[in-house]
């Protein structure tokens, strides 16, 4: 390829689709020049915004020797996990701030991890179509942490006799929410759809947590009688649980972290029979693909 590249070429180049090129321009400075109403790239420019953006916009976390930053998706197994890092003297951060919000600030290099499920149900896969279509430029790589049964949390003995995502429209259920922009409200309310519910028919949708363990700990309380969630919780709290989907939780990285030492050191934990030995204890986990790495682009 030579140093002057029209808009397939440079889609091509950057393995992303042509009108993310487009967007690129606008929104994130990518350099681009008009000749006859095209555009063109030179990639010399090209190459050294891709560094700039990799290189000089992270400098802070590359200097944060010690410490891992993470954010998205809230897990009970990954905040135990990040808390055992703790002892070996090294400080993770976790923010619970959903799939959706964590990806931003991994975009913005924010932060070193972004935990995501988000699925794509037009390809039936999780993660990967969005990395694919949205990180392309900024060279991700997307580590399995582990499966984990998505469903509905219930009061135990579930007394309202509550089998299936339709039944939360009876009376008297009360229904507790996971925040917008979460992998698990993305999820159940795809079920409502499909279903044809409308969630203000159901009594509670528009009250929110952030957690799985702030959907079982409202249960538990007699707050509510339903609320979607992961196996892990009803099993800490002793509370009924129906299953919806097995989903896959990952980690995102961009790949100038990835061999971080404090990545690495998560990377190794994950791939440890300690790990496995804990996500049992947990419940509702299947470790077969934790620390492998699924895809890189």
């Amino acid at each position: 390829m030579g140093s002057y590249m029209n808009t397939r070429e440079l889609a091509k180049y950057l393995g992303i689709n042509e009108k993310k090129v487009y967007s690129l321009i606008e929104e994130r400075g990518l350099p681009a020049t008009k000749v006859t109403g095209k555009w063109g790239f030179f990639k010399e420019l090209v190459d050294n915004w891709l560094e700039n953006t990799v290189e000089n916009h992270p400098s802070i976390l590359h200097k944060l020797k010690g410490f891992l930053m993470v954010a998205g998706s809230n897990d009970p197994l990954l905040d135990f996990t990040l808390g055992e890092m703790g002892h070996s003297g090294l400080f993770p951060f976790f923010c619970n701030t959903g799939s959706t919000d964590g990806l931003s600030m991994l975009r913005d290099r924010k932060i070193h991890i972004a935990g995501s499920h988000i699925l794509d149900e037009e390809e039936g896969e999780y993660n990967i179509p969005m990395v694919a279509s949205h990180f392309a430029e900024f060279r991700t790589v997307v580590v399995n942490f582990a499966y984990r049964q998505q469903g509905l949390i219930l009061k135990s003995g579930n007394p309202l006799k509550i089998k299936r995502v339709e039944d939360l429209v009876k009376p008297k259920v009360r229904y507790i929410n996971r925040q917008k922009g979460s992998g698990t409200r993305v999820l159940i309310d795809s079920y409502l759809n499909k279903a044809g519910i409308d969630g203000s028919k159901i009594n509670g949708y528009e009250t929110e947590v952030s957690t799985h363990l702030d959907v079982g700990l409202r249960i538990l309380r007699g707050e509510a009688d339903a609320g979607a969630g992961i196996r892990a919780t009803a099993h800490l709290l002793g509370l009924d649980f129906i299953p919806l989907k097995e989903e896959r939780f990952d980690l995102l990285i961009p790949r100038d972290y990835f061999f971080l030492d404090e990545v690495q050191r998560l990377m190794e934990i994950l791939k440890s029979d300690q790990f496995r030995n804990e996500s049992a204890r947990f419940g509702g986990y299947d470790t077969r693909d934790s620390g492998k790495v699924i895809y890189t682009c």
